[in-house]
């Protein structure tokens, strides 16, 4: 998801391991750096297009050595992930709480406000070990705005099996 790593979807790739399928968790651009002035930077640079591409990228190598190929995506990975069957690059789909819509404040704001470089805290607070970033950056949410739309704009493009969890309390 935004601001999450890779550690957010290894149960995933681990049960899959298990079954006997290969799987990869993708460090997403901007993401995975030590230092956080060099993080807030990378992040800065970050665009919708730009993890778009990462996703049609690793799909395309997938495709290189497999028959089927097939996309799991929690939150805005999710929204990566719809979008991808959406193209028409994956032979089947699964998401958790993929990010289609944002709180009505950050579908507004976002917009109007991402033009300026700028970071805000995460608040985020967790009852569980959830490793993620301790901010946003303007412009990386203008991205995960980006994918969002996206998304929810070409979902009648999917012909592929979906499979989609999602909480009746998450607004996303």
């Amino acid at each position: 998801g935004f601001t999450g790593m890779t550690y957010e979807a290894d149960p995933v790739a681990e049960a899959c391991s298990q079954m006997g399928l290969d799987a990869v968790t993708v460090l997403l651009p901007g993401h995975g750096y030590a230092a956080k002035p060099e993080q807030v930077r990378q992040f800065s640079r970050i665009t919708g297009d730009g993890l778009l591409e990462a996703a049609r990228i690793v799909i395309a190598e997938a495709r290189c050595r497999y028959q089927r190929v097939a996309i799991f995506g929690q939150s805005m990975g999710g929204a990566i992930a719809l979008q991808m069957a959406a193209e028409q690059r994956v032979d089947a789909c699964a998401v958790a709480a993929p990010a289609l819509r944002l709180a009505t404040n950050a579908e507004i704001l976002i917009p109007l406000l991402s033009w300026a470089g700028f970071t805000l805290t995460s608040n985020l607070q967790q009852d569980f070990y959830l490793p993620c970033y301790d901010f946003y950056h303007s412009k990386a949410l203008r991205a995960l705005w980006q994918v969002c739309r996206r998304a929810r704009n070409s979902l009648t493009d999917i012909t592929c099996p979906v499979y989609a969890a999602h909480s009746h309390n998450d607004t996303t």
